[in-house]
């Protein structure tokens, strides 16, 4: 048995569901897609802004060879997790059920470069997850474990698009694996209808500045055009693989770290407005959410709270008006106008002498003027 499939074996016994290999040889078919976006302004911000990194995998690894890249199923059945939810509850992406992915599949790469060093010692390597400057869905179609759909996401035949990419760069040659054919998205444009801003402009053309999920994660304000859209999302968004087709009869993840535990998948708006920096840390620090702040997801919380329309939430968010953070300060002014206007207009003539921040006292006097 050569090593390629003495690594399939053990990746296979440590709970990894795909795995793929390829050259380290430069993705030259994604340079002009990469390029028009840039141009385009359709970058979500958080990725590689250089292409040079993101197209040549020796800018990283000067020695590559190689790429080994691995896929986890995260999908759960909402439908075997607890219907009781509080009152005011928000809702967490499936990306940010259990535990935190990132260092679950950084974990499993890290036990097959372990498995590899014992056999050769001259193994080099680096590891991303999601955080690597080539574009991990590329080398994963490139390793032959999906395909596109037109909402840009992989689709594998039994997993559908809820799967976690990571891959290792490194300086073995491996025999590659071949994309898959024969297989593709159906046309149905699903995803491209139901997708609340139109972030999917059109087949494969993903606008990541109109994409919900880049919304809530932005730490810039939201305008409220968006907020009115956001539902009540605290964190990513799972629309456009909900009403995929591909989706249906898929194989249900039996990884439990990526199952929902503290947080739950729906969490309580008001515990987590009013949660400790302690308590913040113990129950979304491990999660893929925790990486944004607790500010940013309360924030959304107040959003999620407004579109709730429930005006008895408004005494439960009152002691917010005091909060020492000029921006959750703002949204909770916002939330009150927005649910109950007479409380507002007693509360925010309250305010007014107290607020120092100027910005939010314009605020406070815009709102006073349309409610008197």
């Amino acid at each position: 048995m050569n090593l390629k499939s003495r690594v399939i074996e053990y990746t296979k016994s440590i709970g990894v569901d795909l795995i793929g290999f390829t050259t380290a040889e430069p993705f030259e078919d994604i340079r002009e897609v990469l390029q028009l976006r840039q141009q385009q302004g359709h970058f979500s911000g958080f990725e590689e802004k250089n292409i040079e990194l993101r197209v040549d995998p020796k800018k990283t690894l000067e020695d590559a060879e190689s790429i080994i890249v691995i896929a986890m199923s995260y999908y759960s059945d909402e439908e075997v997790l607890p219907t009781e939810n509080p009152k005011f509850h928000g809702e967490l992406a499936r990306t940010a059920w259990g535990i935190d992915y990132h260092t679950i599949l950084q974990d499993k790469l890290q036990q097959i470069a372990s498995f590899i060093e014992k056999e050769k010692e001259d193994f080099n390597y680096k590891i991303f997850v999601d955080t690597g400057p080539l574009v991990d869905r590329q080398v994963a179609y490139r390793a032959g474990l999906g395909w596109y759909g037109y909402n840009s996401l992989l689709i594998n035949k039994e997993y559908g698009s809820w799967i976690f990419i990571g891959y290792m760069l490194n300086n073995l040659k491996f025999q590659s694996d071949a994309p898959i054919t024969g297989c593709q998205c159906l046309g149905c444009n699903l995803c491209i209808k139901h997708c609340p801003k139109g972030a999917i402009e059109a087949p494969y053309q993903f606008n990541a500045n109109k994409c919900m999920s880049n919304i809530l994660q932005k730490k810039e304000d939201v305008s409220e055009e968006d907020r009115s859209i956001l539902g009540k999302n605290l964190y990513g968004c799972d629309i456009c693989q909900k009403v995929c087709p591909h989706n249906k009869e898929i194989k249900v993840s039996q990884c439990s770290d990526f199952k929902p535990q503290n947080p739950p998948h729906k969490p309580d708006l008001i515990e987590l407005l009013h949660i400790s920096n302690k308590g913040f840390k113990e129950s979304y620090g491990t999660t893929s959410a925790g990486w944004r702040g607790k500010k940013v997801l309360q924030r959304n919380a107040l959003i999620a709270l407004v579109n709730h329309k429930d005006k008895e939430a408004v005494p439960l968010i009152l002691p917010l008006l005091k909060d020492p953070r000029k921006e959750i300060r703002k949204y909770t002014i916002w939330a009150i106008y927005k649910l109950d206007s007479e409380i507002a207009y007693k509360e925010f003539n309250k305010l007014k002498d107290e607020e120092q921040d100027t910005e939010v006292l314009e605020m406070l006097h815009h709102y006073l003027r349309s409610l008197s």
